[in-house]
């Protein structure tokens, strides 16, 4: 059933929502160190993001995790990859935990080397995780204090807005929410175009549409238009509908799914928290 767009999302519906969810993603926590989404009795394997996402979680709802010490221990023997995810992981996880890392010369080596590269189809398809490949580089080069230049890339990324406003091909709530993640990192203005388009795909039952022409309500594009408002400190057109959407897409276990439906995990959860918390 569709949300209504009138609907006033009752304060203690929301409370316990997060109550929920964080039941959740503490008992995502393995024993073994870190956390894992789809952990059970017979199958236990930690990842670095997903412990990202379950310490993020957690930090945004107030509450500390049961196995600190574990989970960092869990972050730090994990190898220094030299890519931009897997380095943004583990920088933030430590810094939630406030534990400092003993490969930070080895870390610090890895983010100097990262490439800060505009979007290419030929290698990512998706815009949208491209410009968080960029993000997650931007952010930790800034994070510890590194030159870069990014003028070209940011005018290539304003360059292939749409005339009316969005980014993607068709312009979507999706990539337009990544690219407005990269501009205001970079402190870039964000133009009144953009700021239009967000309006336009705003939906009054679901909070935002993905594109002019299909409405995919699920957890990621409701979420997407949430913080692009946010980010552009824009009032949501239907920001009851919103609400009550993400709500819906809560699992019978506590965490968030892409539908009510859907499987939930930690990454989803994190976001739907975020949005909630932080943005809503």
């Amino acid at each position: 059933m569709m949300p209504a767009a009138s609907m006033r999302v009752p304060d203690e519906a929301v409370a316990s929502a997060l109550a929920r969810a964080q039941a959740y993603v503490l008992e995502k926590q393995s024993p073994n160190g870190g956390f894992c989404f789809y952990r059970g009795y017979y199958l236990e394997e930690p990842s670095l993001a997903d412990t990202w996402h379950g310490l993020a979680a957690l930090s945004t709802l107030g509450a500390v995790p049961w196995q600190g010490d574990s989970h960092a221990a869990f972050v730090i023997a994990q190898p220094v990859e030299p890519q931009p995810f897997a380095l943004y992981y583990r920088v933030r996880a430590l810094g939630v935990l406030g534990v400092a890392d003993p490969m930070a010369a080895d870390v610090r080596w890895a983010i100097g080397s990262l490439q800060i590269r505009r979007h290419d189809p030929a290698v990512h398809a998706s815009l949208t995780l491209s410009l968080q490949r960029l993000r997650c580089t931007l952010w930790l080069k800034q994070h510890f204090e590194m030159p870069f230049e990014v003028d070209e890339i940011i005018q290539a990324l304003l360059n292939c807005e749409g005339e009316k406003g969005g980014y993607g091909t068709p312009p979507n709530v999706l990539d337009t929410e990544a690219a407005i993640g990269v501009l205001k990192l970079c402190n870039r203005p964000i133009a009144s175009r953009t700021m239009d388009f967000v309006r336009v795909m705003a939906e009054p039952n679901f909070g935002f549409r993905l594109t002019a022409g299909a409405l995919s309500p699920n957890l990621e594009t409701t979420c997407a238009g949430v913080i692009s408002c946010s980010r552009m400190d824009m009032p949501v057109p239907y920001a009851q509908a919103a609400t009550a959407f993400i709500l819906s897409c809560q699992t019978g276990n506590g965490g968030f799914g892409r539908s009510a439906d859907a499987l939930p995990d930690l990454a989803l959860t994190h976001m739907a928290l975020t949005t909630l918390i932080d943005h809503a």
